[in-house]
């Protein structure tokens, strides 16, 4: 799943009411951040703060999928390598 969908589930379950509105509450950034970086290139400190909002609004199925979407930007970067030597 990518953040663009779990920006569609927050929207439908009425926790975000725009891309805007979910950069700033959800992602931590400008107004404009999704448009300027785009879904897929979220930064790892962005998906670790949509992590802990999606905790404290209590949306555990998109904080787990927001989990996995930490993993992969770590493993991109090569965090997994350094865990594994």
């Amino acid at each position: 799943m990518t953040i663009q969908d779990i920006y569609q589930t927050a929207s439908q379950r009425g926790l975000a009411q725009s891309k805007r509105q979910f950069s700033t509450a959800y992602l931590g950034c400008a107004p404009n951040y999704l448009a300027d970086a785009g879904w897929e290139r979220c930064s790892t400190r962005v998906i670790l703060h949509l992590y802990r909002r999606l905790g404290e609004e209590g949306q555990a199925d998109l904080q787990a999928l927001a989990f996995q979407r930490l993993l992969a930007a770590e493993a991109q970067d090569g965090g997994a390598l350094a865990v594994g030597a």
